[in-house]
């Protein structure tokens, strides 16, 4: 009886060990949901809409995103810099 309840307990273990280095491996994928914005660093873009008061609003994919960084008008080139959470963080382009 107790080579079975070793047996069951390693079973068990290695079960819940799978799967919490699976949900780890997703987390920390580049798709996962919370680290979307990531895939934009680095990509420039002319800007609709001004950056007014440090906030503006930007369409990048298929998706709305907010915007920081200096006021700048529109028409403006931008890089993307970072990300804070929903937030692009962008950068004026020189020249």
């Amino acid at each position: 009886m107790g080579w079975f309840l070793l047996f069951a307990v390693t079973v068990f273990a290695l079960y819940f060990w799978r799967e919490y280095k699976v949900q780890q491996r997703d987390l920390q994928s580049a798709q996962a949901p919370h680290r979307i914005g990531e895939r934009y660093i680095g990509q420039v873009m002319t800007l609709t809409e001004a950056i007014r008061d440090g906030a503006g609003k930007a369409v990048l994919g298929n998706r709305n995103w907010s915007l920081r960084g200096p006021n700048v008008p529109a028409g403006t080139r931008v890089r993307v810099t970072g990300v804070d959470g929903s937030i692009l963080i962008v950068d004026r382009l020189p020249g």
